[in-house]
């Protein structure tokens, strides 16, 4: 018998407990055929050695926004700049200068924290801009910042102008616009620069994969595409298909539309759809490389901004932020969702965001059933005691970010006070309680590499040395890689195709210095890759 290739020397911890460990790897047709002793006597078309490398389950980061990432990286880049915000100025000024007049310029990670909690003075960006719109997005996603001539295209200007449901555009003491738009405020400007091409959209997969690639990410999760301010394009999927066309898809992507491009859907009255997508599309269509996942639905904001909706006000302040529309509106509209056929992942931060959406998801459960893949609430910053056995019971996922610990952690902490803090972004709890619980990123929103992100969930530790939230939610090594391996396929409802090395799943693996484990817990992050394999073909591969 002959193969397509065996990966030798190595130590694999394949996270199957049938097989802990290995030494090699045999691959046919982009699957694990089989293990050390089942490969004697069997030739292959390559033998790759892979230099004494520690070998995990491939990464899978089942919540990041890959197209948005892509733009970043071709974008004014404003994060945590040394000099404060004279350097955010003098960036903006330098791309001003190679923009022509009356064309935008984007710019993205501001996050006002790293700017002593200040945003940028609006007529000083005039000046900056002139006749050229700004629009530049916070880390967060959740809000961002527009100059006085992005505003007078987008119309926040008119008069009677009225904001719309779920958004805001923040103004100073007299009535007037700062720059800064909340939420799906944001919409009004972004109309104005998308729909994207799908050349700008193919390009910027290309950029992010390849990042991708260096880090060890074989899978992600794209969270909220096509519709809605996180989307790109009403074709971004196209997008998806061209980019895996031209060999510049380099992970695998389970795609989320964003709820706001669901429409009714005039089928036969027996079939019982009532909202979705044309054509029927759904959860569970697409293969290996491309799928189409849950229904992205935002409940509420973020807590870097203050806007996820809370039980009781934020610490210091005078409110709880606020749902993204009438609550019963969202509830009609996820139960719709979910009889229409798709699973949901529904954004919900705050508590009483995270109240509802556990609430409708229960609900939409108890009517139709569980599907093969899972519900799951998005993020999940804030969740009581009260709700650990309902999630667990029901088999609803969470997605926390542990890698907002070193951005936003700090504030996180402020905002919600010594009395709350110990609920923000839990892990442990999830863990111990049988909470399906994968890892995730939320990039461009936070660091998306995973080796930092399961040094977060190790440590936990925020960028003025304090830990984000609670340390006994600190989690083991093991736990840590679980979430971002095994824990990953199961919410992605891919379990048995990936997430550990196992005969007959998908050949996908990551090659690493050595073994998270055998370092100290604040240096997992610099551990090289030193090579990604996806269905036995390399990624990446350092010299």
């Amino acid at each position: 018998m002959r193969i397509d290739a065996i990966f030798t020397d190595l130590d694999a911890h394949t996270l199957d407990p049938t097989r802990p460990r290995a030494q090699k790897i045999g691959v046919w047709g982009n699957r694990i055929i089989g293990f050390d002793e089942e490969l004697d006597g069997i030739e292959a078309d390559r033998v790759e050695s892979l230099g004494g490398a520690t070998v995990l389950p491939g990464f899978n980061d089942v919540h990041c926004h890959t197209t948005w990432f892509g733009l970043t990286l071709a974008s004014v880049d404003v994060t945590a700049l040394p000099g404060g915000l004279p350097d955010v100025y003098a960036a903006l000024e330098k791309a001003a200068a190679t923009t022509p007049s009356g064309e935008w310029i984007e710019a993205t990670g501001y996050a006002h924290r790293d700017y002593d909690g200040q945003y940028p003075d609006l007529a000083r960006l005039d000046e900056i801009t002139g006749d050229r719109p700004l629009f530049m997005r916070q880390t967060s996603g959740h809000a961002a910042i527009a100059n006085t001539e992005a505003m007078r295209r987008a119309g926040i200007l008119d008069p009677g102008f009225e904001e719309p449901v779920g958004g805001k555009v923040v103004r100073d003491a007299a009535g007037h616009p700062t720059g800064l738009i909340e939420e799906t405020a944001q919409t009004l400007v972004q109309d104005l620069i998308r729909p994207y091409s799908l050349d700008t959209v193919v390009d910027a997969l290309d950029l992010a994969t390849a990042y991708y690639a260096k880090e060890g990410i074989t899978s992600f999760g794209e969270c909220g595409i096509a519709y809605g301010w996180i989307g790109h394009s009403p074709i971004e999927i196209s997008g998806y298909l061209r980019a895996r066309e031209e060999g510049k898809l380099r992970a695998r992507a389970q795609l989320m539309p964003q709820a706001d491009g669901l429409h009714p859907i005039a089928a036969n009255s027996a079939d019982g759809f009532g909202i979705g997508l044309d054509a029927g599309l759904r959860t569970g269509l697409g293969d290996d490389l491309i799928s189409i996942g849950p229904v992205k639905f935002f409940m509420d904001g973020a807590l870097s901004g203050e806007t996820a909706a809370l039980r009781e006000n934020y610490a210091g302040k005078d409110h709880p932020g606020y749902l993204q529309d009438d609550a019963e509106v969202l509830r009609q509209q996820i139960l719709d969702t979910y009889a229409s056929g798709w699973s949901l992942a529904v954004h919900a931060i705050g508590d009483a965001a995270v109240d509802a959406a556990i609430a409708n998801i229960v609900e939409a459960q108890k009517r139709y059933g569980r599907r093969a893949v899972p519900n799951r609430i998005e993020h999940a910053a804030l969740v009581h005691d009260e709700h650990l056995a309902t999630l667990a019971e029901h088999g609803i996922v969470v997605t926390p970010q542990a890698a907002f610990a070193d951005g936003i952690g700090d504030g996180m902490n402020a905002s919600l006070g010594p009395d709350r803090r110990h609920l923000i972004y839990r892990a442990k709890s999830f863990v111990d309680a049988g909470v399906p619980m994968a890892g995730s990123s939320d990039r461009p929103c936070a660091d998306g590499n995973v080796l930092r992100g399961i040094e977060a969930y190790v440590t936990r530790m925020t960028r003025d040395g304090d830990v984000m939230g609670s340390a006994s939610e600190c989690l083991s090594v093991d736990e840590a890689i679980a979430a971002y391996t095994v824990e990953a396929a199961k919410a992605s409802g891919q379990g048995a195709d990936k997430g550990t090395l196992t005969r007959g799943k998908l050949a996908d693996f990551v090659a690493l210095e050595t073994h998270p484990g055998n370092v100290e817990p604040d240096e997992i992050a610099k551990i090289p890759v030193r090579a990604t394999i996806l269905g036995g073909e390399y990624t990446h591969q350092t010299p």
